[in-house]
């Protein structure tokens, strides 16, 4: 073998531990400053240890080199290489569930092959007979590698996972007054987290709607029942007849307001507001619905890093247009106008945020009106991926997976109905 060729494969060895080094130190670095839990932090003492670890061998190949026989010298290099390959197949794995492209891909990608050859290169060297016990310090190692990857699992997904987010919505009528020909009446909603991990509020939406019942003189039979089941009623009267009238929307809109890009709720953290919906004394609404849903996700599984901004044609005014098709696929709403909320997020730690392309937290505000026979109108629709995933409607294992790996769930009120008769009853009336 020429000394040139000796000499390249030295280099090829020092470069592959260096670089290691360095990708070890860059997940370190980032995950002691800006992982999102404590055990994320942990983690990344853990790597820039393993940094540290992978310069030491580099520095004990050179020793090697000079043929010392120091016996710590080829173990530091041997646990160097073996380190290395434990880390890359990690991540290559990561990578592969994640089922999304990143540069760093190569990089890994790279160094897989490279620790397997660092490894023949070793025994070619003969680097094993300097080394007491071989086996046994390989084996050491490997069993101390599949400790970390468990301990990284039980902290990152297991423990997370037992931590459960949960918000309580609730919303009520207040005293309905009339005045100037209106009538006013105020609505409560009251969203507290009774979780254990903090979240971010994507999107909150109430909707009021007024009730107009028909009353029918002769009692309606099971056949019209059946009828109403169809059409997509759930509750059943014999003299009333909501779907000849229906419901109409009187109110929709958010209510809890933001304190930045989105507005975050800490575990036993709650948010009052109150609403005031009006609409003419004259109209002959019956009774009054009234729901409220939030849309959230855990803290301790993103970070949303960009102002989440509405986006799209839509507005409040008379000027506005329907959405566009990339704004409003149509799964979402097809042929209503809709308000777009977007944001960038990172994952909790460096590991995933590495091997996961640029993910986004997309929001929908379908402003559809309630059809005729149903309190339910307006809505929510959510989702978590990367640029180009909102084309399609999620199927119902990567809703299952959004929620599992970053929390994202609704949190809905159910439905308040009041009869108007009970909502302008005076107070003392009411006592």
């Amino acid at each position: 073998m020429g000394w040139w060729e000796v000499k390249a494969r030295w280099l090829l060895l020092a470069a592959g531990l260096c670089a290691t080094a360095i990708e070890l130190g860059v997940f370190g670095l980032a995950d002691v400053s800006n992982a999102l839990t404590y055990a994320g932090r942990l983690n990344g003492v853990i790597f820039l240890a393993g940094a540290l670890l992978e310069v030491a061998a580099a520095v004990a190949l050179n020793i090697l080199r000079k043929s010392d026989p120091a016996n710590i010298s080829a173990v530091v290099v041997l646990v160097g290489v073996l380190v290395s390959l434990l880390v890359n197949v990690v991540l290559l794995i990561l990578q592969l569930d994640g089922w999304s492209y990143t540069h760093y891909l190569w990089v890994w990608a790279l160094l897989l092959p490279w620790s397997l050859w660092a490894l023949w290169e070793l025994h070619r060297l003969k680097v094993w007979s300097r080394i007491p016990h071989a086996e046994g310090i390989a084996v050491g190692v490997i069993i101390t590698g599949v400790l970390a990857v468990a301990n990284f699992t039980y902290t990152q997904i297991y423990q997370p996972y037992t931590s459960k987010a949960m918000l309580t919505n609730s919303v009520e009528f207040g005293k309905a007054t009339v005045a100037a020909g209106g009538v006013s009446v105020p609505v409560r909603l009251r969203t507290r987290n009774t979780g254990q991990v903090g979240v971010y509020v994507l999107g909150s939406l109430y909707q009021v709607s007024g009730r107009r019942a028909s009353f029918v003189p002769t009692p309606r039979k099971p056949s019209d029942w059946f009828h109403d089941f169809g059409s997509g009623q759930r509750d059943f009267m014999r003299y009333t007849n909501v779907k000849q009238k229906g419901y109409e929307l009187l109110a929709q809109g958010q209510f809890i307001s933001r304190s930045g890009p989105v507005h975050v709720l800490e575990p036993g953290a709650e948010v009052l507001t109150e609403k005031i919906v009006q609409f003419p004394a004259g109209a002959d609404f019956e009774a009054l619905g009234a729901t409220a849903n939030v849309t959230y996700v855990r803290r301790d599984r993103v970070k949303i890093i960009d102002d989440f901004v509405r986006s799209g044609r839509s507005s409040w005014t008379k000027k506005y247009k329907c959405c566009s098709e990339h704004v409003a696929p149509p799964w979402v709403a097809k042929g209503v106008h809709t308000i777009r909320f977007q944001s960038r997020i990172t994952h909790s730690n460096a590991l995933l945020e590495n091997t996961r392309a640029p993910y986004y937290a997309t929001l929908w505000w379908v402003l559809t009106e309630p059809p005729g026979e149903s309190a339910y109108g307006p809505e929510l629709k959510a989702l978590i991926g990367p640029e180009g995933a909102q084309k399609n409607e999620p199927t119902p294992t990567e809703v299952r997976q959004m929620k599992e790996r970053y929390g994202l769930a609704h949190a809905p009120s159910g439905t308040v109905l009041k009869a108007m008769a009970q909502l302008l009853k005076p107070e003392s009336e009411g006592q």
